[in-house]
């Protein structure tokens, strides 16, 4: 029950080992980019791409405002942006600048209509870095991409960075900022390495990830400051492939008090899986009246060995929901099935200055009870203030799953149903304002553990 992995020693073999052979610069200068803010630089930057793949090595911005449509990564590259420069996303939406383009994934993919177009875009690329102190501006606030309804789906926003189907991604010390979409999403990816990067979505509109990881194996994300819109990292699974050996460390997600989405999470989408997860030192905060981290099984997902410590929580509606539903949905040659949840270990967290009088939910529906779940040394502030002790806890109602449409429930600190084995040791919830309920509800719960 209390066996940690040590994920981040899968790691030691996805750096990119320095080469003997000093490789060649490409300057986007030398192929025409003006750098002047007001000049469309695509084709110029793109040549000195193509060029770079020839012969790997780095493809280099600096001293300007590069502004431009989507870029093609290519293999064994480096896109250095230095701390002079930035890239510009051209305001446009047309196709030239911004081509739909129907992501090809191993297995089928929910994720296939999404994430269409993307700004920088690497499709089946190997050993590719992208770095160099600069930013990345995507220009997001363009009048098409701010009407989300009007528009439909994410396909026709762009993302800032795309990698699908990609091995041995480093993207490290950049800023990301003004997403028309998910910022950066990278599909059905092996070794992905996340560091050092400043996220800002702007308080724009819905859909505006600050990182979204899909179907990928081998993931570190570290030291990572993300402000974002909507759900700040989070990962879903649209295919068989699944999440797996997932390091996420040192990292603060504001939420800026946005009313979407959530700071961690596993889900919305959950076809798949998602299997041994390290998160640790994270810095929660602003979710208004959503989630701090949020654990979902809704489309049959096997969620399974979750270890998450050592957190603080401050100004969000709810410490914890976690929820085993059937949302009955699922992708061509798949069944439709419900998943599982077991093993969810939680230790080491602070919160304080909730927003919201819920209290925590782990729930699955019932027959299918979530398995295994483990809270030590939580300690939480709640902000209580609720008299009455006779509501009504809504089942699962099939519709879009947030931890705030239970409502305030009959507990103050934590709701339990359709769960096989809960254990509380060693924590301690408490009230900033008097509340007559309990601070722990269960229902149809098999066995309760508090110590």
């Amino acid at each position: 029950m209390y066996k940690f992995f040590l994920v981040s020693l899968l790691f030691l073999s996805l750096q990119n080992v320095s080469s003997q052979i000093i490789k060649p610069i490409y300057n986007v200068s030398d192929f025409g980019a003006k750098g002047d803010g007001k000049t469309n630089d695509q084709k110029a930057i793109q040549k000195a791409i193509e060029a770079c793949g020839k012969t790997g090595g780095t493809v280099v911005l600096k001293n300007g405002v590069f502004l431009t449509g989507q870029l093609s990564l290519v293999n064994n590259m480096t896109l250095n942006i230095d701390a002079t420069a930035t890239i510009l996303g051209i305001k446009s939406d047309d196709e030239k600048d911004y081509p739909h383009h129907l992501i090809k994934t191993q297995y089928p993919n929910r994720m296939l209509q999404d994430c269409q177009r993307r700004l920088i875009y690497g499709n089946k690329v190997e050993n590719v870095t992208i770095t160099g102190g600069g930013t990345i501006n995507g220009q997001g606030d363009y009048e098409p991409w701010m009407h989300v309804k009007e528009i439909g789906t994410e396909k026709d926003r762009p993302s800032i960075l795309a990698f699908v189907r990609a091995k041995n991604i480093t993207v490290s010390n950049i800023t990301l900022i003004k997403p028309a979409c998910w910022t950066q999403v990278y599909i059905e990816s092996d070794n992905i390495i996340i560091k050092n990067l400043k996220v800002n979505t702007g308080s724009l509109t819905p859909n505006r990830d600050g990182i979204d990881i899909v179907d990928c194996h081998k993931v570190l994300i570290e030291d990572c400051y993300i402000e974002s819109e909507d759900d700040g990292i989070c990962f879903k699974s649209g295919s068989e492939y699944g999440c797996k050996d997932i390091v996420v460390r040192r990292c603060i997600i504001d939420k800026l008090n946005v009313n979407a989405g959530n700071c961690f999470k596993l889900g919305t989408d959950g076809l798949g899986s998602y299997m041994n997860f390290d998160i640790s030192e994270l810095v929660l905060k602003n979710a208004f009246q959503n989630s701090a981290i949020v654990i979902e099984s809704m489309d049959g997902a096997v969620i399974d060995n979750i270890n998450i410590r050592d957190c603080s929580i401050t100004n969000c509606g709810q410490a914890f929901f976690i929820l085993l539903a059937d949302r009955k949905r699922t992708v061509p040659e798949r069944n439709p099935r419900i998943g599982t949840i077991s093993n969810i270990y939680i230790k080491n967290i602070k919160g304080e200055k909730f927003t919201q009088q819920y209290p925590s939910i782990i729930t699955g529906i019932k027959g299918h009870n979530i398995q295994n779940v483990l809270f030590e040394n939580v300690d939480l502030n709640v902000k209580g203030g609720i008299t009455a002790t006779n509501q009504n806890v809504m089942e699962y109602d099939g519709k879009y799953p947030e931890g705030s449409k239970f409502g305030e429930t009959n507990a103050h600190g934590y709701y339990v149903r359709h769960t096989d084995e809960v254990s509380f040791i060693n924590c301690k919830t408490t009230t900033e304002l008097n509340d007559n309920r309990l601070w722990l509800i269960q229902e149809e719960v098999n066995k309760v553990t508090i110590k």
